[in-house]
């Protein structure tokens, strides 16, 4: 708890109130120009660029302005995140991740999969795990997992394996907004590529987990806004297709059209379905960006509190983006089904021209090659297409497609789009601090013998910022490889690798040598696993192969513990102190 008198206290949080509002009072009246320039009839091209451009440029200051060479303040935000902010952040970093498979959301169901598995995941991280970590006070998952099995190898295999994790989450998120910015503004891939990239690094670079978390939750009240607006029009307007809750018609529509345009996959059998959803429970769990935030906050109950936050506006954003969605793929379809080729509306033609809609099976560049595309599939000049005849290609631009396709003009569109940018952003910059504070602080400042200089230490982590920055850039400017890959890959090694130690780390048989089989085995079985189903690039797969690696770990770590010596009094004691003392279990930290 802190001692800080209570009206220093409620000075502090006077003024952070204030910044916030004045940080909310900026972003609307930037949005409600943008609004106004669209209602005096300015170009839509700029009406629409504008939001998502302003959104980058703000998020990039607000985090430059947290600035700090404080490692308290770098590496754990000074512990002074309020849980509410915390949360709210928490839920914009999940639900970023889960961007990728927003049409699951919409078209399948949430008890099962890839849906069931994140919100398991979650609960397991906001409800335990997360509070636990705080109670420790580590700065990671790392470092508490490198506290408890301070050998070089077990130490520096976990800490590789987060940082793993963390870095392919922080590409992912890069690539998600690289993605929206392109698809949905028409900006050059190259020069969005570098303008994202440019942002993580200032965001996560001058102020680390500062930074990355109050920029989390801005980006949270950007999509908020630009997710939410767009619902509400529809919904005051009477015209939204489904109830964001869930149930009737409109969602049973949605799922038929998702999977006739084959976004979303068909479900496989139940026992692989309960499979992916436990391995990507075990990913999310203890995926080093989910249970950051828990690191910001002031004390245990603080933490609790969080986590309550975070999954319950998890779940409020998961409804949004499903009911987006769906209203979109309704409305999109509506808007193209019983129209002949060469008369669909015109911003069909320039989303199938970036090859994100097909047109009877091909990307056209205007209606007499949409036209010539349809007489080649056997249909008759002039004749009305069906719902299946225009297929959206991913399922982040029909997303992003809402406005466009129920008419709410280039505002809207830009809103949405800076909605999605900033939830990139956000996992972007978080994914990126996790993955230099495994391997600046956790790796090599602990190999100094904790004797390195604070400023070191900074320099180090701040050059893995920029060397994971300059690899998002080569992802987002080529595309080499899809976001949902990324976030499937980071998922896996967070379950084989991560999750196996976590567990081992709560048995007092287990020691360096349990915790070191336990990880070869998990990269073992990931590897092997991965291997033999390459051809499937699907969400699924990954996390089957996560499952064999962690049910492989696990089982060479406890037979290894098994036939050691039952009596590890060091390892009693730390569990007995996390569990039930004062949790106080890590080196003292000079720069903390």
């Amino acid at each position: 708890m802190s001692d800080r008198p209570s009206e220093a206290a409620l000075f502090d949080r006077a003024n952070l109130d204030a910044r916030i509002t004045f940080v909310s009072a900026s972003f609307l009246l930037a949005y409600g120009f943008a609004a106004l320039l669209d209602r005096v009839g300015a170009p839509e091209r700029f009406v629409g660029a504008a939001p998502p451009w302003f959104t980058i440029v703000a998020l990039a200051a607000l985090g430059f302005l947290l600035h700090s060479m404080r490692v308290s303040v770098y590496y754990a935000a000074g512990r002074a995140v309020p849980a509410a902010y915390s949360g709210f952040a928490n839920a914009a970093i999940v639900i970023a991740m889960v961007t990728p498979f927003a049409t699951r959301l919409a078209g399948r169901s949430w008890t099962l999969g890839v849906v069931g598995g994140v919100f398991l995941g979650l609960a397991t991280a906001a409800f335990y795990l997360g509070p636990l970590l705080r109670k420790t006070g580590a700065f990671s998952i790392s470092g508490l997992l490198a506290a408890r099995f301070p050998s070089a190898a077990p130490r520096f295999g976990v800490i590789a394996a987060v940082a793993l994790s963390s870095g392919l989450l922080a590409i992912a998120g890069g690539l998600i907004a690289v993605d929206a910015l392109v698809d949905l503004t028409g900006a050059g891939r190259t020069f969005a590529a570098f303008a994202i990239a440019a942002a993580t690094l200032v965001i996560a670079g001058p102020g680390g987990l500062a930074g990355a978390i109050w920029t989390a939750a801005a980006a949270g009240g950007v999509a908020l806004f630009g997710l939410g607006l767009p619902l509400f029009a529809l919904g005051v307007r009477g015209e939204l297709p489904v109830n964001i809750l869930g149930g009737g018609p409109g969602w049973r529509e949605a799922a038929e059209l998702l999977s006739a345009w084959r976004i979303v996959p068909a479900p496989m059998n139940l026992l692989i379905e309960i499979g992916a959803t436990i391995a990507v429970a075990l990913g999310v769990a203890t995926l080093a960006p989910t249970l950051a935030p828990a690191v910001t906050t002031n004390d245990l109950a603080a933490a609790r509190r969080s986590g309550f936050a975070t999954f319950g506006w998890s779940i409020f954003f998961a409804l949004m983006v499903g009911g987006a969605v769906a209203a979109s793929a309704i409305e999109f379809a509506g808007a193209t089904a019983g129209q002949p080729p060469e008369r669909l509306p015109p911003p069909v033609y320039a989303a199938s021209k970036r090859g994100l809609v097909e047109i009877c099976g091909a990307t056209v560049r205007n209606p007499s090659e949409a036209q010539r595309a349809c007489v080649a599939q056997g249909l008759a000049p002039g004749a009305p297409l069906n719902a299946a005849d225009v297929r959206p290609m991913e399922g982040v631009y029909l997303l992003g497609a809402l406005p466009g396709a129920s008419g709410l003009g280039a505002a809207a569109a830009g809103l949405l789009a800076s909605g999605l940018i900033a939830l990139g952003l956000a996992l972007a910059a978080t994914g990126l601090q996790t993955c230099a504070t495994a391997v600046g602080h956790d790796a090599l400042y602990r190999l100094r013998g904790e004797i390195d200089l604070t400023s070191r230490r900074l320099a180090i982590t701040r050059l893995v910022l920029i060397v994971v920055s300059a690899l998002g850039y080569v992802v987002g400017a080529t595309h080499i490889v899809s976001p949902s890959v990324l976030v499937s890959l980071a998922l896996s090694i967070s379950a084989a690798c991560v999750a196996p130690a976590v567990a081992m780390a709560f048995w007092p048989r287990a020691g360096d040598r349990e915790a070191l089989v336990a990880l070869i085995g998990g990269v073992i079985g990931l590897v092997a696993a991965l291997a033999a189903a390459a051809a499937a690039r699907r969400v699924e797969i990954y996390a089957l192969a996560a499952l064999a690696g962690a049910t492989l770990g696990l089982a060479m770590g406890v037979v290894s513990g098994l036939s050691t010596e039952p009596e590890k009094p060091g390892a009693r004691e730390f569990i007995r102190r996390v569990l039930r003392g004062d949790g106080q279990v890590m080196a003292p930290d000079k720069g903390a």
